[in-house]
């Protein structure tokens, strides 16, 4: 599908990123994934987030997740900026708003253009696809950890009103 070029290894800032040619013959630049496989979390956990589509001015909740995986998925792992939901939420000394993270680009996203402004960001409404993709991929999805986490009264970054998806462990 992509042919790989110059090895993946830059300065400081491009450490991790390799060039790609996709099937038009353009250029892009992407995360290196013989580098991830290698150095991510073998297990790692999915939300959704409300996200604050500038460019559409609208909200859609995308799935975001909390580390870089091993595997295939880390093909789709996207570290964005999350625009601030309203003006009202400010940050403060005692609560801090997460201002990016590592989002999941859709598995039908185009592959040019439209990522500018997050039109590739995966919404909810396709995780039955992605949990498809990831259990054919390998993965498997760790329903006892989510079972406990979901029935619990521990909630995660309550500030951006995440809500778990599930735990998922690749499985080499």
């Amino acid at each position: 599908m992509y042919k790989f070029i110059n090895g993946g290894i830059g300065g400081s800032n491009n450490r991790h990123r390799t060039n790609k040619i996709n099937k038009r013959g353009q250029t892009s630049k992407t995360l290196n994934h013989d580098i991830l496989i290698n150095t991510g979390a073998k297990t790692v956990s999915l939300f959704s987030q409300p996200y604050l589509d500038t460019y559409n001015q609208c909200y859609k909740d995308i799935v975001v997740i909390n580390l870089v995986p091993k595997g295939p998925l880390s093909e789709f792992v996207k570290f964005i900026q999350f625009p601030p939901l309203s003006e009202f939420k400010q940050q403060t000394a005692c609560q801090s708003i997460k201002q990016c993270g590592y989002a999941i680009r859709s598995l039908n996203a185009c592959n040019e253009g439209c990522g500018k402004f997050g039109g590739d960001l995966m919404v909810v409404n396709e995780v039955p696809d992605l949990i498809s993709f990831l259990v054919s991929s390998g993965y498997s999805v760790d329903t006892s950890i989510t079972k406990m986490f979901n029935t619990s009264e521990i909630r995660f970054d309550t500030n951006n009103s995440n809500k778990l998806i599930c735990f998922v462990t690749y499985n080499e």
